[in-house]
């Protein structure tokens, strides 16, 4: 039966590949008998061992796993996408961020287009500023008392009619925001 399966042309191809490949065998066989060794050697020293156990133990028992450590992992894990989404998001905005950086002409359209914004704002908070300052000057310059009567007066007034409305709509808001 052996002789019969020489004689097959699969087996006589098969055994001359294997002939071929001997020398690689072997060097595989020599390296794993080496790797051996070396792991035989070392289970053999209990010295190195200990030391090898000791600095794992020590690296490890710096990372304490806690119930609440592993929910946080898998709570995170299952954010993940969400937050890969994000930090895309961010990282396209850093990239423009950066790129705008360097350039000097969009520099400049972007400083262009804030001003065209900031400008009428700027001239509303200068009035304003203004106004503040004309009125604190003439209440600096006039002394004389306020009376009862003039309080009167002044309730008459369509500007002080008006902030009082103001200041009593705004104060029954904060009162409703309140409660909530």
């Amino acid at each position: 039966m052996f002789l019969e399966d020489l004689s097959d042309p699969e087996v006589q191809e098969a055994i001359a590949i294997l002939i071929r490949k001997l020398p690689k065998i072997k060097d595989t066989v020599l390296a794993a008998e080496n790797g051996l060794e070396v792991a035989t050697s070392i289970l053999r020293d209990q010295e190195s061992l200990r030391y090898l156990f000791e600095r794992v133990d020590g690296q490890l028992s710096r990372f304490t796993v806690e119930k609440e450590s592993i929910d946080a992992l898998f709570t995170l894990l299952e954010k993940m996408p969400k937050l890969v989404k994000y930090v895309g998001v961010l990282e396209q905005a850093a990239d423009f961020l950066e790129s705008l950086g360097k350039d000097k002409q969009s520099q400049q359209y972007v400083l262009a287009g804030m001003k065209a914004y900031i400008a009428p704002v700027s001239s509303q908070v200068e009035h304003g500023v203004a106004v503040i300052r004309e009125a604190k000057v003439r209440a600096e310059g006039n002394s004389e008392p306020v009376s009862v009567f003039r309080l009167f007066k002044l309730m008459k007034d369509p500007t002080v009619q008006k902030t009082l409305r103001f200041t009593q709509s705004l104060l029954e808001v904060l009162a409703e925001k309140s409660k909530k």
